[in-house]
């Protein structure tokens, strides 16, 4: 191995916020948080005993992996595999979240990412999970009493989980949204007939309408309400040229109040009245 790459973990200065296991029992090996400037005290390079992930919550760091600069902008989660040589440097302060584990069994047979790692930026609403399950083993392991191994273990199962589901699961994912879109067009097929569609597909998803707005336009080339009106409308041509039911039955599957709100939708979308399109 690469003198680069021998097996080290540099500390930060003694009053930075740190953690470090001091018994080899522990899942949990190391974890870190707080402001850092990497310009001032940037990290060598080097390979670690366990799985690093890192979140970074302000700031635009720069990691360095295998000679290469990688900038890793505010809201970025990456994992790095315990044979991958990385540090630290960069101009101005950054805050971040750090974990080390031991073992990663979602990621222990993976022999590439083994050697290297992988990241993606999050969305805010995909941050909290992430800072809550730091949260939840900085409070452990500053207990007083000392921190429980099997508590940790819990939360080395819940992370392996999470990370799994946000970083090794969609590697071969184009659209880091993609999730929240599948689940929106899942959402208004099967609400066809909702009178607030938009609102209560936000509350569903727990977005805001902007943020579903910039979203899903991303992803499809249409807003939302854009979306459920042309969906909405070819369920209604679809009902129709079934013949069993009459536009007012229609109406009332799909929603409207009036079969008048049907027929003047229906014109303005197709060009045609429902009655002619049976």
């Amino acid at each position: 191995m690469p003198a680069h790459a021998r097996r080290h973990l540099y500390l930060p200065a003694r009053d930075r916020s740190f953690w470090k296991a001091d018994q080899e029992a522990s899942s949990l090996q190391y974890l870190a948080w707080g402001a850092r400037d990497f310009h001032r005290q940037p990290i060598p390079a080097s390979t670690h005993e366990g799985w690093v992930c890192v979140l970074i919550e302000e700031g635009a760091p720069t990691m360095v992996v295998r000679r290469s600069d990688v900038r890793m902008p505010t809201g970025t989660l990456a994992l790095i595999g315990p044979d991958c040589p990385f540090g630290w440097r960069g101009a101005g302060q950054s805050r971040f979240r750090m974990w080390m584990w031991r073992e990663l069994a979602g990621a222990q047979e993976d022999l590439a990412l083994r050697a290297g790692y992988v990241a993606r930026p999050l969305a805010r609403h995909e941050r909290p999970a992430f800072l809550h399950l730091h949260d939840l083993c900085r409070k452990e392991v500053l207990r007083a009493a000392g921190p429980d191994l099997r508590y940790l273990e819990g939360c080395r199962i819940l992370f392996e989980t999470t990370v799994r589901r946000e970083l090794l699961d969609r590697r071969g994912e184009r659209d880091g949204g993609s999730d929240a879109i599948a689940l929106a067009r899942r959402w208004i097929e099967a609400h066809l007939d909702s009178r607030e569609p938009i609102a209560r597909l936000c509350d569903y998803l727990n977005l805001s309408q902007s943020t579903l707005y910039r979203v899903f336009s991303s992803a499809e080339g249409t807003s939302p309400l854009a979306f459920f009106h042309a969906r909405r409308m070819a369920r209604a041509r679809t009902l129709l040229a079934g013949r069993t039911l009459s536009v007012k039955e229609v109406a009332h599957v799909l929603g409207y109040e009036h079969a008048n709100d049907l027929s003047r939708a229906y014109k303005r979308h197709f060009g045609e009245s429902p009655s002619r399109a049976r």
